[in-house]
């Protein structure tokens, strides 16, 4: 008997409009319109050693409302459920520390979650334009990405 194994799948959309799916989980490279974007994963320890690192009290992630911004970056970056909900249960399945100081609920970070910049890709700060009402806002959630962003690079190496 052959073994064959299916590298991956197609998925063709003919639409005039936006194409919005719920939860799509890759992990490989991404094609869209002819062109590639690398789609990063990260192992749970990964993930765990980088919030591990940057959670606490002087630290970036210093607030429980602050996991939304561990939520924007991650579902973006990594593939983590968009759905505050689903997000907060993946990341309690983690293994993370009993003793970390800020844990991760629904009810803390789904009236941020809803912020229109959380619909923008952090991987591309720059480009992310909050409302003026949401600039303070923006500015701890940027300051949580971007430790984040920067852990996850450390522990990949």
């Amino acid at each position: 008997m052959e073994n064959k194994e299916n590298s991956g799948f197609t998925v063709n959309v003919n639409s005039q409009g936006n194409f919005i799916a719920q939860t799509i989980n890759i992990g490989g490279d991404v094609h869209i319109s002819g062109s590639s974007a690398q789609v990063p994963t990260y192992t749970d320890e990964q993930v765990v050693r980088a919030i591990t690192a940057i959670c606490g009290d002087g630290r970036p992630l210093d607030a429980k409302r602050k996991w939304a911004a561990v939520h924007w970056y991650l579902r973006w970056a990594a593939g983590y459920p968009m759905n505050p909900h689903d997000f907060c249960e993946r990341i309690n399945a983690l293994p993370l520390p009993e003793d970390l100081p800020y844990k991760c609920e629904y009810n803390n970070i789904r009236a941020l979650s809803t912020l229109s910049f959380m619909n923008q890709d952090p991987r591309q700060m720059d480009k992310v334009k909050p409302s003026k009402a949401d600039e303070p806002l923006f500015m701890q959630c940027r300051e949580v990405v971007m430790a984040l962003e920067q852990e996850l690079k450390n522990v990949r190496h």
